[in-house]
């Protein structure tokens, strides 16, 4: 990746993390924060540059919030439709949220069975992140997992799938 399009990104989740800024409380913001880097790493800068950023922090924060409470060794999936109405955010597209250990080959089987039902892929998100949770799996504190040191982290392996209509193939 070229330095201007590393500016562009960062320049993109700094917006995003600005309007964080006004709908959460401060620790909440910072705590977000390498979620969002992480996240948005992930995302094509023209892609970013595409989409409102109240949808990319809506979408942001509708992921952070999905995978604030997990029981450990459970996987939770959700799909849904986001619509400004009922969710505060917009895409065109349905999203699948997956936030689950991270294992082999589970972008794999997620996108055979999204195929498998005849529906086109449009953007996968895939981070990684090292994850501390305390006993009822509330999350505690959150790391790029490139970042993290330490045996007694856990890894908690999110995924976003917005969904094309179904392909006529």
């Amino acid at each position: 990746m070229n330095a201007s399009t590393d500016a562009l990104r960062v320049q993109r989740v700094d917006e995003v993390l600005a309007l964080a800024a006004t709908r959460v409380g401060p620790d909440q913001a910072r705590s977000i924060a390498p979620f969002a880097r992480e996240q948005f790493r992930q995302i094509d800068p023209d892609e970013l540059a595409e989409r409102p950023v109240q949808d990319l922090l809506g979408g942001l924060l509708s992921h952070w919030q999905f995978g604030a409470v997990r029981e450990p060794g459970r996987p939770k999936v959700r799909v849904f439709s986001p619509s400004v109405g009922e969710h505060g955010w917009g895409s065109r597209h349905s999203v699948i949220e997956i936030v689950n250990d991270d294992m082999p080959f589970l972008v794999d089987t997620a996108t055979m069975e999204i195929n498998r039902q005849g529906l086109t892929l449009h953007l996968i998100v895939h981070p990684i992140y090292a994850v501390e949770r305390d006993a009822k799996g509330q999350l505690q504190a959150i790391q790029d997992s490139r970042a993290a040191s330490g045996a007694s982290l856990r890894a908690w392996m999110a995924c976003s799938w917005p969904l094309a209509s179904r392909s006529t193939a």
